[in-house]
């Protein structure tokens, strides 16, 4: 179990949410609350609207995020994108549809153990939750000036 943590705190560690962050911190989100996933091209991820139970860090792929439906509003094809970042918010739920659009791997962080390493590590975790508005405000933009365009 160790070796699979250490993995997960190297890869995590490198990611802009958590980048400069307390290794110790970083070994209890790897040990307590990462586990790798994959999902093959065209597989639903989660659908929009459903209880957000998790984070995801992606690795290697495409996801697209369609909001009602069909329409592709967001495509993350970089390493370190993060979706799902709905679980991190109380009661929360997918604001969006994810749908691999290839063969992916992820990270998978489990909201709820996260959320109890953050309760332990409160500046740490505000530091997290900062990152994660930033990414959000970036998305937000994106699309706002996409839309203004069309």
């Amino acid at each position: 179990m160790k070796e699979k943590a250490e993995g997960w705190e190297i890869h995590i560690t490198e990611m802009d949410l958590f980048t400069g962050l307390d290794l110790n911190v970083m070994g209890e989100i790897a040990d307590n609350a990462c586990e790798e996933a994959s999902y093959p091209g065209g597989t639903l991820i989660f659908n929009e609207g459903d209880t957000a139970t998790a984070l995801f860090i992606l690795v290697h792929g495409t996801v697209e995020l369609k909001i009602g439906g069909e329409k592709t509003v967001y495509r993350l094809n970089g390493q370190s994108d993060i979706f799902g970042w709905s679980s991190l918010v109380e009661n929360g739920t997918y604001t969006a549809t994810a749908v691999a659009a290839s063969d992916i791997q992820a990270i998978k962080i489990d909201a709820r153990k996260m959320n109890r390493v953050f309760n332990g590590h409160p500046a740490f975790g505000l530091t997290v939750y900062r990152r994660l508005s930033a990414v959000f405000n970036k998305r937000l933009s994106s699309i706002y000036h996409r839309f203004l365009s069309v």
